[in-house]
């Protein structure tokens, strides 16, 4: 698929999703387990590199049904929070059905992180661009929306976006993943570099491999992941379905701290937290 093919897969999908919401929860885009994991490893990255959310400026790239825009607003006061996207169909939905966020001047815009005017009159101190960067498969695109991040990141800001760094170039349907070596070349191009890498999900995660495609591991971590997700949707008592996430996600720490004891965190199966940096 190309850009242009994931452009019109996402108006859609973002214009369906709004229509039949009637309520906030109903915009929901992302697994509950992967957002009780992740959102606890965003934070503690945010404090161990003291970047300024609070009374900062926030821009969300790509930012769909809201996931991160919510994100932001639950656990932090932003003075500025931005969310972007390049359907209207998203600006659309978060316009109708934005939340109250006291102390935070809060802005839709219409913006293509690959185009070369982009320009939005400001520049943030933290970049959100979570699964956004592997759906430009296009190279030219691909440079162009890592130079428009080096120009919207303050010169002590960063830019946190989700990667799988392996070291074979891989593609799927959906999504080119560029290998650690090229993605590092691009980005020091664009005048960034790489300040931290940390793995955000272990179990459930679409794993890449390390060396190249991994299809039948692939298909187990994919197993592992919808089982969990059925036992989590199953019908069940309140209090039993949360002793299942919080096992769930018990488990999935204990994984990574075992790993990270062994393997270098840009070498953990799943999707990463890559921090950018302007370079010095």
């Amino acid at each position: 698929m190309t850009q242009a093919d994931i452009h019109s897969h996402y108006q859609t999908e973002w214009k369906r999703k709004s229509d039949k919401a009637e309520g906030v929860d109903d915009l929901s885009y992302s697994a509950e387990f992967h957002d009780a994991v992740i959102y606890p490893r965003y934070e503690r990255l945010i404090a161990d590199l003291g970047i300024r959310v609070h009374g900062g400026r926030v821009l969300d790239v790509g930012t769909g049904s809201g996931r991160w825009i919510r994100y932001f607003l639950d656990r932090f006061v932003p003075l500025r929070l931005i969310g972007v996207d390049y359907t209207t169909a998203s600006i659309d939905l978060l316009r109708k059905w934005s939340p109250d966020a006291p102390g935070t001047v809060v802005e839709f815009k219409v913006a293509d992180i690959t185009q070369p005017d982009l320009n939005l009159g400001e520049q943030f101190d933290l970049v959100n661009i979570a699964n956004v960067l592997f759906h430009i498969p296009e190279p030219e695109l691909f440079a162009q929306a890592l130079a428009n991040l080096s120009r919207l990141v303050a010169p002590d800001g960063c830019i946190v976006t989700t990667e799988y760094m392996p070291r074979m170039t891989m593609r799927t349907d959906w999504m080119l993943v560029r290998s650690r070596y090229e993605f590092e070349r691009i980005v020091n191009a664009a005048g960034l570099r790489i300040a931290d890498i940390r793995p955000c999900l272990f179990l459930g995660s679409a794993v890449m491999g390390i060396d190249g495609p991994e299809n039948s591991l692939r298909a187990r971590f994919q197993g592992i992941s919808a089982t969990m997700a059925s036992i989590l949707k199953s019908d069940m008592e309140e209090a039993s379905r949360q002793y299942f996430m919080d096992f769930f996600t018990e488990l999935d720490d204990v994984l990574i701290e075992f790993c990270k004891e062994r393997i270098a965190p840009v070498d953990l199966p799943g999707a990463k937290f890559v921090v950018l940096k302007r370079k010095s």
